[in-house]
């Protein structure tokens, strides 16, 4: 695992947006967490494309501009392939989220001048704008060469590799960033478009907070095949979604094949102290599905905890989903009480009710899910 920048990348420091090439030991790189870091080594390497071609490990991948999020990064980035970047809180090899479309492979790059550097902890730094780790001696401090910069002398020991952040090769995580990724570059799943999107439909929106919304959709023409919708929040789009997704509950009342149910993730969090307006409509013609518009009001943090009776919400759930509650509630309480601790004016308050409560709870009980039912549109 080797993460460097290519020649010409601009680094965030506390003199502004510098060229990697450019850098200097002891310049302060910017961190994702606002704290100014001095370089202490820079390493650099160069190759060609041919000795690329044999080495896919050296091709670099570019990130398009705002392939991430708006203006994110600022301009199209070129790293390393297993250099990681730093996207809802995991360091991810950037290989693993190359679509072809925003984040590509370059294979026309000649020579290939990687550069990267070493600050005294393993960090997040911003390069074009977006979160990337820095360089951390692994054993591979040998494949660069010395030329603009220096290896810490042994007065100065690099410290044991500890990662500022926990590194996703694989699973859920990955799935969702690649889908949001897919979306922002326009992408739909291959060929969906070339089917049949029109006729009769049928569908509903089911359930609507600030990062889920989900529902179902169905052509009763063409039954087996998948409606793309479109969520919309004042207008705009904000995410697009197939519904692909298997439900018993629509197969047992006779939605085709039950695999038409949608569940959209959603890329950015609705501000619960706004007023939304959701729609849900097929990304063809803009046929909305029952239940649309969705009216989301603004809430203040306030009131709406002032109108949560969670008691009364669990009265009749088995002893089972109790249980599973106060131990939720006494993680809740433990966050909390961190950022109570964190605020300079503010005295937190002790867990310790909250904690007897939650008190020979024993094992974490699996969660129970709540029943779901249709109602044809």
């Amino acid at each position: 695992m080797c993460a460097s920048f290519c020649a010409g990348t601009r680094i965030s420091t506390v003199r502004g947006r510098v060229r990697v090439e450019k850098l200097r030991l002891g310049d302060e790189a910017l961190t994702v967490s606002g704290e100014a870091l001095p370089i202490r080594w820079i390493g650099q390497r160069i190759y060609g494309r041919a000795f690329a071609r044999m080495n896919p490990n050296s091709i670099p991948v570019v990130i398009k501009a705002g392939a991430i999020d708006d203006g994110v990064p600022a301009r199209d980035l070129c790293i390393s392939p297993l250099h990681n970047v730093f996207i809802d809180g995991a360091l991810i090899p950037v290989a693993l989220l190359v679509n072809g479309i925003s984040i590509l492979t370059c294979h026309d790059m000649d020579p290939i001048a990687y550069y990267h550097i070493e600050l005294p902890v393993h960090a997040v730094v911003l390069a074009e704008g977006m979160p990337t780790e820095s360089y951390v001696d692994r054993g591979n401090r040998g494949m660069f060469l010395s030329g603009t910069g220096r290896a810490p002398d042994s007065s100065e020991p690099t410290k044991s590799w500890t990662s500022c952040a926990p590194v996703v090769q694989s699973g859920p995580l990955i799935e969702r960033i690649r889908a949001r990724l897919a979306w922002r570059a326009g992408m739909t799943p291959e060929g969906i478009m070339d089917r049949p999107q029109s006729g009769p439909l049928l569908g509903k929106l089911e359930w609507v907070d600030c990062t889920v919304i989900s529902g179902w959709a169905w052509l009763t023409d063409h039954p087996k095949v998948p409606v793309v919708l479109e969520v919309l929040d004042r207008g705009k789009v904000i995410a697009v979604t197939v519904a692909d997704r298997f439900r018993s509950d629509l197969l047992r009342v006779g939605i085709g094949d039950g695999h038409h149910a949608f569940n959209v993730e959603l890329p950015r969090a609705l501000d619960p102290q706004l007023a939304h307006h959701l729609v849900i409509r097929r990304a063809a013609d803009g046929l909305a599905l029952s239940g649309c518009p969705f009216d989301l009001p603004a809430h203040r943090p306030s009131s709406a905890l002032a109108s949560l009776d969670l008691a009364a919400m669990v009265e009749h759930a088995d002893l089972a989903e109790k249980r599973w509650v106060l131990d939720w509630l006494e993680q809740q309480a433990v966050k909390l009480h961190a950022l109570l601790t964190s605020s300079a004016d503010a005295t937190p308050a002790p867990l310790s009710a909250v904690q007897t409560l939650a008190a020979g709870t024993g094992e974490r009980p699996r969660r129970l899910k709540l029943p779901k039912s249709v109602t044809l549109a």
